[in-house]
């Protein structure tokens, strides 16, 4: 029963022992395949173990997460949106007998076995043709042949409507880089690609004179730029559109000073990312930047005795809380401030007693009863109402438990 452990530490103790450069060529290649059909092995009874704990809420006894996606997150070092679909393609294979074969056989790696099983769960009768697609092809082609299963099974109508609900613009950020994506109605994504055309065509022409030759992806990106900085140059300067536009740009003081991000020191935006300090010091002088220098004021005696947030004490509680408060949540998007004490019993707010959460776990506190406990780190601890404990925990809905 236990035999995974055994397998965990003999996998330790080889990879420890592992000296690559003792190894030719084709034995590194054998190796290789080797470890990567054992990872495929150990991903699949990773999600089938994860989801008894999920669906026993054992995972409670150990760990202070608020969900079991923050959980199997947190554990496994991955993402909440990869463990949300590792769980959930856990749960599609409780139907799916074939692909949950193929998967603890080692034959369709997790991956695999995501696109198969949300395919399969549409219209079970597509299942072999999906696993011969994921046999013989690759994981581009499976994910086609996925799309055109769930398409052909879905109403015309709800999945509009369902792309339209489920629209969005992410973005996450690595190094200087800020990274995108967005989903939509692919009606209203045609109408964008179409207004940003001419424009990329025309940075096309530009870089072509000077004789600059770079991708499509490229022009596109600089003419998405183009439209927005348009639009912003042509819009009324009101003092709402003026907010709406500043930027929050967290900076040490002898970084500014020396024009360069000095080693352990700070320069960026909160919530997106670092920046050069060139950058900060550029938009300094337009007066749409919010410079916070953190040898600054001591923004805990700031206390407001209305709900309105001064500007200090709101760019304080951004800078401090860039992710959401509750312990284990990553969430760095949409946040929301809380105040830990009512508003209408404390008639005040104050540093410490404001703090930011994602719209998930806000929603759990100011609408579900859910309570918060402060942690030394900074976190805060979420717990879940009187109703929720005892024998009730089992059956709560997911995602309204806490630790």
């Amino acid at each position: 029963m236990f035999k995974i452990e055994e397998v965990r530490d003999l996998a330790r103790e080889a990879v420890a022992e592992l000296d690559p450069a003792c190894l030719d060529g084709r034995d590194a290649a054998m190796l290789a395949e080797a470890a990567a059909e054992g990872a495929k092995l150990l991903d699949a009874a990773t999600a089938i173990l994860a989801k008894r704990a999920a669906d026993t809420n054992a995972w409670r006894r150990t760990s202070r997460a608020a969900t079991a996606e923050q959980w199997l997150a947190t554990m496994s070092g991955c993402t909440e949106g990869a463990a949300r679909e590792t769980l959930a393609t856990a749960q599609r294979l409780d139907s799916l007998p074939a692909t949950a074969e193929r998967l603890r056989s080692g034959e369709l790696s997790l991956a695999q076995a995501a696109q198969v099983s949300a395919g399969a769960i549409v219209d079970p009768s597509a299942e072999p043709r999906l696993l011969r697609t994921a046999k013989h092809s690759g994981m581009r082609e499976l994910r086609a042949e996925k799309e055109r299963v769930v398409a052909a099974a879905t109403d015309e109508l709800e999945a509009h409507q369902r792309a339209k609900q489920d629209r969005h613009l992410r973005t996450w950020t690595h190094g200087f880089a800020t990274h995108g994506s967005f989903s939509g109605p692919t009606e209203d994504v045609a109408k964008i690609l179409a207004a940003l055309e001419p424009l990329a065509k025309a940075r096309f022409a530009q870089a072509r004179t000077a004789g600059v030759r770079e991708s499509r992806d490229a022009y596109r990106f600089d003419a998405l730029v183009t439209a927005v900085t348009s639009v912003t140059a042509t819009r009324p300067a009101t003092a709402s559109s003026a907010s709406n536009a500043a930027a929050c740009v967290l900076v040490d003081l002898g970084s500014l000073l020396d024009g360069k991000t000095a080693s352990g020191g700070t320069c960026e935006i909160p919530g997106v990312g670092p920046v050069p300090v060139e950058h900060a010091r550029e938009v300094l002088s337009h007066g749409l930047l919010q410079l916070v220098i953190t040898d600054g004021v001591d923004v805990q005696t700031v206390v407001s005795n209305t709900r309105h947030i001064p500007p200090a004490l709101k760019i304080a509680i951004a800078v401090r809380d860039r992710t959401c408060k509750i312990r284990g949540c990553d969430c760095d998007r949409m946040l929301e401030r809380h105040h830990t004490v009512d508003y209408v019993d404390s008639h005040r707010s104050t540093y410490t007693e404001l703090g930011n959460l994602c719209p998930k776990h806000h929603d759990l506190v100011t609408n579900k009863h859910y309570t918060t406990t402060d942690n030394r780190d900074g976190t805060w601890d979420l717990h879940a109402p009187a109703h929720f404990t005892g024998s009730a925990m089992a059956n709560a809905p997911p995602g309204e438990a806490a630790a």
